[in-house]
């Protein structure tokens, strides 16, 4: 001891070391200690074995804490060079890699202990590749362990929490929507669990074990050699990459994507394994069999039937409204087609009220408790997310003009604007609105700053009044569409300022109150705008839709279903994918009830209630929801009102359906010969 206390005192670094290495190793015990009751309410809900949980840890700590300072006391005053790497550091690697692979399963995988032993086995070598090719990249096992350490903790909690909230898996194409995610987390409520705490903890003892060893390196001399290296390494990646997309290297190893339900391939084949077999197809590719010959026979054949039929002259006798507004209400859901919320007082009374000049129902949607833009972009194209739901529209598709509602109105003399009382930049937005055509787009910084907010978000009451005001400066009689994304009920219900006063009375959750209260709000407002259009003179339509149901706990949907919904039938699955919509009209209109619809097919059956001309693809989508009424990556409704697996549909459904995705991959991503007087009214 004496030794090292005339080491410390003639050398200062090794001091500074000293000094940061008891500091870390005293705030990674004061963090175990801190959470010592997670990880003993973890344990006592395991079998006998986790009982050592927490007293294991603590002899962990002491092992690498009695290793660490070994190192450090016998580490030569003078800095020592990198080693060169040997058998035994790979060793040390592969074992690393072991503890990453458990890690990350430990924290995102509850069905970790099921998972089979060789898909496991995969994945730790997945993990090893990418540790070799870092240690390539900085010519550093040290500091290439180190990185892999802190991120993959990262990405666990990534992984966590973005399925905590939103109830769908972590992508890759959800990097392209990180700053949509920084403007709602504040939304939301982050708790540590028993699996981050122990993760947290590994993950600082070990990479102090990688801070305080030697070093070992590749190339140690010739700054020629280095160079070399980085040569090596950057052809491994590429060859890697190109492996990686063309090879189907998936189905060797016996992995099946599923990617409607990305969790479900992330716990069965590990949430490496399986994140890269999901984003292998984060690409849109040309349905089975197609070719531009056969969607000029697939258009030729469906201008037939609408010439034939007269199609485009069967709504003459409607009505042409002057104003169309759109509005996609955030999180708007109503439980009571599932089961009974057993509410303390309802949260849709005018709404429910409302019996003339309306037609109500449901609207089928490919996403559920997040993911907004893809019911957008469902709505605006008459195009469908069902193929590849995992994928976000705006981020994967839009590289150029895009037909859609807004240049079919806007052929008819309409002005389009798009609204939404948040950032401009969210979900890509502003891209996305310039390759639809919008003439303009009011975002959060055209609002005034005293609109009414809740829970920091502005109300649909304050929405709705924006869109009077608009209403209110255009020249009279000028033909307005005004498509509105809301707010107000986003997800993240447990803010402890804003006061519930609708309760479920059946389930004892904050979140649901929460929910249903806004839900009221949300009510109160569609009562304000009706009744002001009510008094207004130009003919005038509004519909309004949900674009998902609200991320709630998954022990609500489970009370409010009776069961879990893994093991729901199809068609119970499906309601927690039908938002209410409804389409108003402050002019005589045929009444309605009950009508069940998807999202691809909404504007074009909002335009055949008027007197406005559509497109042959309008045309088309509505002969096409003659026979498949519903649809969305789920399944969906049959003509005779039958809900239908894609798996169990019959091969005629599935012909139509085939057509329907050529038809879209050649409106989306065939510039060369796409068939523009099909989408559009411009010949």
């Amino acid at each position: 001891m004496r030794w090292l206390y005339e080491k410390l005192r003639q050398d200062k670094r090794q001091k500074r070391k000293c000094i940061f290495m008891i500091l870390y190793f005293g705030l990674t015990f004061g963090f175990l200690l801190w959470n010592r009751p997670l990880l003993d309410e973890f344990a006592a809900e395991k079998e006998w074995s986790y009982s050592y949980l927490f007293p294991g840890y603590c002899l962990a700590f002491v092992l690498v804490f009695a290793v660490c300072f070994y190192r450090f006391a016998k580490e030569p005053t003078e800095k020592r060079r990198a080693g060169v790497m040997g058998w035994q550091q790979a060793v040390w690697m592969l074992m690393n890699s072991v503890y990453l692979f458990a890690s990350m399963e430990f924290v995102t995988n509850k069905e970790f202990a099921d998972m089979v032993w060789y898909y496991g086995l995969l994945n730790i070598g997945v993990i090893c590749a990418f540790c070799i090719l870092l240690s390539l990249i900085f010519n550093s096992i040290r500091r290439a362990m180190i990185f892999m350490n802190i991120f993959y903790f990262c990405m666990s909690l990534v992984f966590y929490y973005v399925y905590l909230f939103r109830g769908e898996a972590f992508q890759l194409i959800d990097l392209y929507s990180i700053q949509t995610a920084a403007e709602v987390v504040g939304g939301y409520q982050f708790q540590l669990t028993a699996q981050i705490t122990a993760a947290a903890v590994g993950m600082l003892l070990i990479v102090q074990l990688w801070m305080s060893g030697r070093d070992y390196c590749f190339v140690r001399k010739q700054i020629k050699y280095k160079i070399l290296l980085r040569i090596l390494a950057a052809a491994l990646s590429v060859g890697g990459y190109l492996a990686y997309i063309n090879l189907n290297w998936n189905a060797e190893f016996g992995i099946i994507s599923d990617l409607w339900n990305p969790a479900k391939t992330y716990r069965e084949y590990g949430t490496t394994v399986g994140f890269l077999a999901v984003a292998k197809y984060m690409r849109l590719t040309p349905p089975d069999g197609y070719s531009a010959e056969e969607v000029e026979e697939i258009v030729e054949q469906s201008r037939e039937e609408q010439d034939g039929e007269n199609l485009k002259k069967k709504n003459a006798g409607n009505v042409t409204p002057t104003n169309i507004i759109a509005i996609m209400n955030e999180s708007w859901f109503d439980y009571r087609s599932i089961g009974d919320p057993m509410t303390s007082e309802s949260y849709m009374p005018f709404l429910d009220s409302l019996n003339e000049n309306i037609i109500k129902g449901y609207t089928l949607t490919c996403t559920k408790g997040g993911g907004t833009a893809k019911t957008e972009y469902e709505f605006l194209t008459g195009n469908s997310c069902k193929r590849f739901p995992g994928m976000v529209p705006y981020v994967s598709y839009f590289t150029h003009d895009q037909y859609s509602i807004v240049t079919t109105l806007q052929d008819q003399g309409y002005q389009a604007i798009a609204m939404h009382p948040n950032k401009a930049t969210n979900w890509k937005r502003t891209t996305a609105y310039r390759f639809l055509n919008f003439d303009d787009f009011i975002a959060i910084d055209q609002f005034d700053s005293s609109a009414k907010r809740y829970r920091n978000m502005i109300s649909d009451q304050a929405n709705y009044e924006k869109i009077i005001e608009v209403y209110e400066e255009k020249e009279e009689g000028t033909p307005l569409f005004l498509f509105d994304v809301t707010m107000q009920n986003h997800s993240g219900y447990t803010n402890a300022y804003f006061q519930a006063d609708v309760n479920c009375d059946g389930y004892d959750s904050d979140e649901a109150d929460q929910y249903f209260s806004l839900l009221k709000l949300s009510d109160q407002a569609i009562e304000y705008l009706i009744e002001y259009f009510e008094n207004v003179e130009e003919p005038t339509m509004i519909v309004m839709f949900g674009d998902h149901s609200p991320k709630l706990p998954d022990e609500f949907e489970t009370w409010i279903a009776g069961d879990e919904y893994k093991n729901l039938s199809l068609e119970e699955q499906e309601k927690f994918y039908g938002t209410p919509f409804f389409i108003w009209t402050n002019y005589e209109m045929e009444s309605e009830e009950n009508v069940w619809i998807s999202t691809n097919y909404l504007s074009s059956y909002m335009l055949s209630l008027t007197g406005l001309e559509l497109t042959y693809y309008n045309e088309y989508l509505l002969g096409l929801r003659q026979e498949i009424p519903a649809l969305n990556h789920l399944g969906y409704l049959s003509d005779d009102g039958t809900w239908y697996s894609w798996d169990e549909a019959p091969k005629e459904d599935l012909e139509l359906e085939r057509q329907y995705e050529c038809l879209q991959y050649n409106e989306l991503m065939d510039k060369n010969d796409r068939i523009d007087d099909f989408f559009s009214l411009v010949q």
